[in-house]
């Protein structure tokens, strides 16, 4: 089930989405300000944000601008409501990162439209729906971004999980994709730490994952998230493979082999 926020300061408007939303089958939470919607993104990121442009204190355009500047949120799709039909504001709206616009008053059927069109282009085209995190598509547009630009020193991070096909053969693909579930979390975690606005994390598929940043950040992120992510899957393994710090696996040839329990593994590429 899609979770929705509807951000609005109008208790009536919020009624009405949530209502409406509620009854085609998505689940909803609000918030009636900019401030208490970062909160609430902060805490879980929804798989959609209908934002209200016109808020008191933080406007539509900066809990916008802040959703894009972090890589836990960037890919959460926006569809923004308005009063104000100028088209600067709507030009305004899709430079800070909206993905639709509809101006109040609205049709909720329409916007119904709208939403499902966002949430299909969210989980088809760029989102991993096994993490969460932006897929093979908005990875490879982040690298071009990265690696085109002159925005000053960059580091590509890729991770893998080291033994994982062992860990897969001896277990099973269930235990499997939850510990990739489980590397995914524990980057993001780690990205919460050391990362700072404008770092980026991407699930390319399978066990691999992408983080780019900064150079200077690089052995603190590894660190955090190695940390992390050994933290996590302690319990992944029974009691003997745990103690004894290896899965027996058989070989192609039928041997019996011993391999490491799992961990992440980085490569690095650093530019300019």
């Amino acid at each position: 089930m899609s979770r929705i926020l509807i951000v609005d300061d109008e208790p009536a408007i919020v009624e009405l989405l949530e209502e409406h939303l509620q009854s085609e089958g998505y689940e909803t939470e609000h918030a009636f300000s900019g401030e208490e919607a970062l909160n609430r993104l902060e805490q879980s990121a929804p798989d959609l944000v209908i934002l209200d442009l016109m808020l008191p204190g933080m406007d539509g355009y900066e809990v916008c601008r802040l959703m894009q500047a972090d890589a836990r949120l960037n890919h959460v799709p926006v569809i923004m409501l308005t009063a104000r039909s100028a088209v600067p504001n709507k030009v305004m709206g899709y430079q800070r990162g909206a993905d639709d616009y509809m101006v109040k008053p609205f049709d909720p059927d329409e916007l119904s439209v709208r939403v499902r069109a966002q949430l299909h282009h969210l989980y088809h085209d760029t989102v991993s729906e096994q993490t969460g995190l932006p897929g093979p598509e908005a990875v490879e547009k982040k690298i071009r971004e990265i690696t085109n630009s002159q925005g000053g020193p960059w580091a590509i991070i890729y991770v893998d999980i080291e033994n994982f096909t062992a860990y897969n053969e001896s277990y099973s693909f269930i235990e499997g994709d939850d510990m990739i579930s489980m590397a995914a979390h524990a980057l993001k975690q780690a990205l919460g730490e050391e990362g700072r606005q404008g770092d980026f994390i991407g699930h390319m598929g399978g066990d691999q994952f992408v983080i780019i940043s900064e150079p200077q950040r690089v052995d603190a992120l590894t660190n955090s998230a190695t940390r992390l992510f050994q933290e996590a899957t302690s319990d992944f393994y029974s009691p003997t493979d745990r103690e004894q710090g290896y899965v027996v696996t058989v070989d192609h040839q039928g041997q019996l082999t011993r391999m490491k329990l799992c961990t992440l593994r980085f490569d690095v590429v650093k530019g300019e």
